[in-house]
């Protein structure tokens, strides 16, 4: 990946500041790697656009810590049965947030946010004073319903809520673009990027009733097809301890060969993909991005869940920091056309190998 210019992503992406604890921040970095400038604001002294610094300079320090240390998800922690006090981890989704109004004299402000599986039932909650706040766009920002990047450590956990304070909240934004835009959207790679997946019909969607005909494909094969695609001569066989369905280094990106790491879902459930439809545990996805690959491919029978491209995103942006890497959605309708490019779209008999029906 690095022949295209993708970076890790402590220099493919820029930390924009709203909020950040100075005390801790001053903690968990060492001062006599930073710059003067840097020092003085987060000391607290009266420097020239000290707020600029805070914002803009001090996230770059910061997201070389994250990828140094390993920093993980909620979801790898609680994998890991990692999930304890004084754990440090990274948040980036969706949050509400309150205390942000000109009526509220006091100083406390929180961020909460529902989690999805494996954490299900749980809620997050970032806790933080208004000292923190370093400049007046946070208040618009961290207001309500908002998305944000957080990093921070655990302070406490309940059946029901797990508490964290944070080093620092902002908008985690591509350094490569020109205008300011959301980092993670890059991870994401369309199946058609990839050149054995070209040739798709783009323009067609099948009817309700096409659809349907998904549920007659079996997951071996898809598993056959794309091994075919990717010129693998071997079709890898099921087992209970798998981390992926198919590994292939033979992914063309832009002229260049790559390592997929692919998790298949036939129709054994045909419904939208949903956390819990990743192996006994839940874990499949967490599974799949711990080999090292650089392009991740989920593909699914039917539609692919919002949880579970939550929970994709999260480990791909956590698996940046420590090598590039790019995600891969493949849903019921993508994974059509595919057969139908290649003339295994079903007419009435299902199919169980290349061109042969069952």
């Amino acid at each position: 990946m690095a022949k295209q210019g993708v970076e890790a992503l402590p220099t493919a992406a820029k930390l924009m500041a709203f909020y950040l604890s100075r005390d801790r921040v001053l903690g968990l970095l060492n001062p006599q790697h930073l710059p003067a400038h840097v020092v003085a604001a987060l000391q607290g002294h009266d420097v020239q656009m000290s707020a600029a610094i805070l914002s803009n300079a001090a996230g770059s320090y910061l997201l070389q810590t994250i990828a140094a240390g390993r920093v993980k998800t909620l979801p790898q922690l609680a994998f890991e049965g990692e999930l304890k006090e004084g754990t440090p981890f990274i948040y980036n989704g969706h949050f509400t947030g309150k205390g942000f109004a000109a009526t509220n004299k006091t100083p406390a402000l929180n961020l909460t946010e529902r989690l999805d599986e494996p954490l299900v039932g749980k809620k997050l909650v970032f806790e933080f004073s208004k000292n923190g706040l370093v400049n007046d766009t946070a208040y618009t920002r961290m207001s309500g319903s908002t998305r944000l990047f957080a990093f921070g450590y655990i302070t406490g956990i309940d059946d029901t809520t797990i508490r964290a304070v944070p080093y620092v909240i902002g908008d985690l934004v591509a350094s490569s673009h020109a205008m300011t835009s959301p980092f993670v959207p890059t991870l994401e790679l369309r199946p058609e990027d990839i050149e054995q997946f070209a040739g798709m019909d783009e323009t067609w969607f099948p009817s309700q009733a096409e659809f349907k005909r998904m549920a007659m494909v079996s997951e071996q094969a898809i598993k056959e097809l794309i091994c075919w695609l990717l010129g693998e001569y071997s079709v890898p066989s099921d087992w209970g301890g798998e981390e992926s369905d198919v590994l292939s280094a033979n992914l063309l990106v832009d002229g260049y060969r790559h390592t997929g790491a692919f998790l298949l879902k036939g129709p054994a459930r045909f419904h939208p993909m949903k956390p819990t439809d990743l192996g006994k545990n839940g874990d499949q996805l967490y599974r799949l991005f711990n080999i090292p690959a650089q392009i991740y491919v989920v593909q699914h029978c039917h539609t692919i869940g919002a949880a579970v491209r939550k929970q994709a995103e999260a480990f791909a942006l956590a698996r940046s920091f420590v090598s590039p890497c790019r995600i891969v959605f493949m849903d019921g309708f993508t994974t059509a056309r595919l057969l139908r490019a290649h003339e295994l779209w079903p007419a009435t008999a299902p199919i169980s190998r290349i061109g042969k029906p069952a």
